[in-house]
């Protein structure tokens, strides 16, 4: 189905702003917010994002916007780059709110925007083996998308940290699909700025992750009342029996 009007979603996300990148300067407002001479400077603007690392949801949004009023102006090239910079920062909510202003004809048409959908839900169920083997599909693409993969190893370790206590470290090089000195030297940064620690055991090395309220386990107390009728009979034949 087409996209819906402005959802909440989406106006949480314009105004909650993504600080996973810097900025990006571009404003667009007022009356003629979506007019189509707009498109030309909203589809430069998405490659000065890419070229310096920087980050404008409210200008992509009103891109996407534009494409549904006039589909016939759809560059799926663009889509795939701003849906790739919304990949980047996660955990913040921006890929969907510029996902759910993308047709779902166009997100199945076009191969690769498609191919970067299936990327995105890989990576939002945690499924990274299969993320890791969606980024064959769109190298090219990804290539030359600049920070993308320290974006969603990023997000990834985010994901362990906020799950598990530790991790194998083979487990932690599948995950992040990292091996040899470039594994070891991203957990030596780890280690150094995010408390990240490596514990040796007879299985192997194990990486502990940072604590967190979400995987502490938690003693819970509680009260159970008894009632005297519940005990009576007991205390009965106790009183008997003597």
């Amino acid at each position: 189905t087409d996209a819906a009007p402005f959802s909440t979603l989406q106006t949480f996300c314009l105004a909650f702003k993504s600080s996973a990148a810097m900025p990006n300067t571009l404003i667009i407002s007022g009356a003629d917010r979506y007019s189509p001479e707009k498109l030309p400077l909203l589809e430069q603007n998405v490659d000065e994002q890419v070229t310096n690392r920087t980050w404008n949801l409210d200008a992509n949004v009103t891109l996407l916007r534009l494409y549904q009023f006039s589909p016939a102006s759809v560059k799926p090239q663009i889509v795939a780059k701003i849906l790739i910079k919304a990949i980047m920062q996660a955990p913040n909510q921006d890929y969907k709110c510029c996902i759910t202003l993308l047709p779902e004809r166009l997100q199945q048409a076009d191969e690769t925007i498609y191919k970067v959908v299936q990327l995105a839900n890989a990576l939002e169920t945690s499924r990274f083996a299969d993320f890791w083997n969606a980024t064959n599909t769109c190298r090219d693409l990804l290539m030359n998308i600049p920070g993308f993969y320290e974006a969603v190893r990023g997000f990834i370790a985010y994901t362990l940290v906020n799950t598990y206590g530790r991790v194998t470290k083979r487990t932690l090089a599948d995950c992040l699909k990292l091996d040899g000195a470039t594994l070891d030297q991203y957990l030596s940064d780890k280690c150094r700025s995010a408390g990240w620690s490596i514990v040796s055991t007879p299985a192997g090395d194990v990486v502990a992750l940072p604590r967190n309220d979400d995987h502490q386990a938690v003693v819970k107390r509680t009260q159970e009342l008894i009632r005297f009728e519940q005990v009576a009979p007991m205390l009965k034949a106790l009183t008997v029996g003597s």
